[in-house]
């Protein structure tokens, strides 16, 4: 079983010394970073994204959810896989940008939050068995956790999310999140 990320089913095989580290990493704990306090008011999101793989380690899709049940967003969203220190795979970092417009400071702001994603538990994926290709299907669960924000979502991040995904053969990835954001709104 190969343990990348869904965006990196079209990159080249990295060699068994750096999956077993990257096994290493998803099994230590690698979910478990350190929640934000938030400078606002923690309130419930949930969202669809879909999206699909660019490149190795990067993803670009929509995001259509909705705040406290009622305010809703749409968004574009970008991701791009990060490595630790070590070289293992260490998660993404996802960008938001939404439609909404604020005034601040007589300027227009569309809301914006950059956030860690991180696996949670043995990603399920199974090889494609398309030869000369490594392509790969299946689940994973992540866990999110807001670090920055501009508009409706706290400067300072805050909340953590989890995410329910998918990815197809052919690179796409739906996933699904709930949990909690800063707002200051």
């Amino acid at each position: 079983m190969n343990n990348k990320h869904p965006v990196l089913v079209n990159s080249m095989v990295r060699g068994a010394a750096a999956a077993a580290v990257a096994v290493l990493a998803l099994t230590s704990g690698a979910a478990s970073a350190e929640e934000r306090a938030c400078q606002g008011r923690l309130a419930p999101i949930s969202a669809k994204i879909t999206t699909n793989a660019i490149g190795p380690g990067d993803t670009l899709g929509v995001l259509a959810g909705k705040i406290d049940g009622q305010l809703k967003l749409n968004c574009g969203i970008q991701g791009k896989a990060f490595f630790n220190p070590d070289g293992t795979f260490g998660g993404f970092t996802h960008t938001l940008v939404c439609g909404d417009t604020m005034s601040e400071f007589g300027q227009a702001v569309h809301s914006q939050v950059v956030a860690l994603s991180r696996y949670d538990g043995m990603p399920q994926f199974t090889s494609c068995g398309i030869p000369g290709m490594d392509l790969q299907y299946g689940s994973f669960r992540e866990i999110t956790e807001p670090q920055s924000g501009r508009g409706i979502f706290s400067p300072t991040g805050g909340g953590r999310l989890e995410v329910e995904g998918t990815v197809n053969c052919a690179g796409a990835v739906d996933m699904k999140i709930s949990g909690e954001v800063c707002v200051v709104y």
